[in-house]
This record gives C-alpha cells, structure tokens and sequence, in this order.
C-alpha cells in the first residue's frame, strides 16, 4: 500500500472490499470477454483503409481494435483475480495496492504463482500488452517511434487467447469454490454455474 495515501474509514473499507474480491474481477473478466467474443464475430464485415501522401495503403478490419482492448482488459482482469485471490491485502484500505494498479499483463501475471500454463502464456499476454498503452486505445502511439500499423488479430493469435481464457475460468473456478478470506478475515466461497471465461 502506498505509504502517502491514507486509508478509508472501515465500513468504507469493507464496502470496497465486496466490491473488489476475486469474485468480482473473475466477473469483469467475463463480460469482457463475452464481448470480445461477439466483436471478433464481425471481423471481416467491414475494413478501413488509410492511404497517406509518403506511406503505402494499410488496411485493417473495423473490428480489430476494440476487439483487442477488450481481450486485453479480459486478460487484465483475471490476472487480478487470481491476484486479489492470493494477496486479498492488496484490496484493503478501501483502495487498490499499487502493485495491481498496471496494465503491463506479462508483470501482473509474474506476480501470481497460481495462474495456470504462466511461462507458456506470456507471449499471449505480450502481444495484447504491447498495443494495450498504445494503438489498441489511442488513434496513435505514446512517442513517434510507436506510430505502426494496428496489428490484425490473426486466427492462431485468437486461439492462443480463448485457450488462456479458457484455462484462466477453470482455474478461478475450483480457486472460488474452495473459498477465499477477504483481508477482514471474513470467509466465502462460490459456486459457478457457468463455464465462466470458457
């Protein structure tokens, strides 16, 4: 916890708590993904194509870029669930820790010792951290040597994202059906109807 920012009141605290346990994030994951899903459904429908006085044409799918934001934001948030799972601290004070407030995936997921498959996945979790500070959310880059093209989802990238998804779900799953004690000491557990993340 970041030593110059106080901490809310506990009934505060234990409201934010609620709002920010495994469960949650595991929740957030989920209907970005579900939406990244149904977006990736309409590639091909539609394409821009941006021709410049001093570039050659490039082409890129309408449904690319926020496609990819939202896997990405996916990905972030069940990172942070199994963070939040392993470390419930880092959700007390009534605010987030510093250590979850990133967007770098490959760092978050470092992090963690039960995310499934962790060193095969990182070059899953590289490719969508990569445009995540730049092309993916912003028409540019952060500095003039990050202008390049918007990168095509392409059908094994895709794969290799659902087949992160897929272990990330039943992972937190069986994690969230075991139980989980929130920094107050206050234990639940979660019984998941659903193929969550699959």
């Amino acid at each position: 916890m970041s030593k110059n920012r106080p901490d809310f009141s506990d009934p505060k605290s234990k409201a934010f708590v609620a709002a920010a346990d495994p469960h949650q994030w595991m929740l957030s994951a989920a209907d970005l993904h579900e939406q990244a899903i149904a977006l990736n459904q309409r590639r091909g429908l539609a394409q821009v194509t941006l021709r410049g006085p001093a570039q050659a044409a490039v082409t890129w799918d309408v449904a690319n870029r926020a496609t990819f934001l939202l896997a990405a934001f996916a990905l972030e948030s069940a990172i942070k669930a199994f963070l939040v799972y392993e470390h419930p601290k880092w959700i007390r004070g009534g605010r987030l820790d510093d250590e979850l407030c990133s967007h770098k995936l490959t760092k978050l997921a470092g992090k963690s010792s039960l995310i499934p498959y962790r060193d095969r996945d990182q070059g899953i979790l590289a490719v969508f951290e990569d445009g995540n500070a730049s092309w993916m959310r912003y028409p540019c880059g952060l500095h003039a040597d990050d202008i390049g093209p918007q990168r095509p989802i392409e059908d094994e990238l895709w794969l290799g994202y659902r087949r992160v998804m897929r272990g990330y779900g039943k992972k937190l799953t069986r994690l969230l059906a075991k139980g989980w004690t929130d920094p107050y000491g206050q234990a639940g557990k979660w019984t998941l109807g659903w193929d969550y993340l699959g």
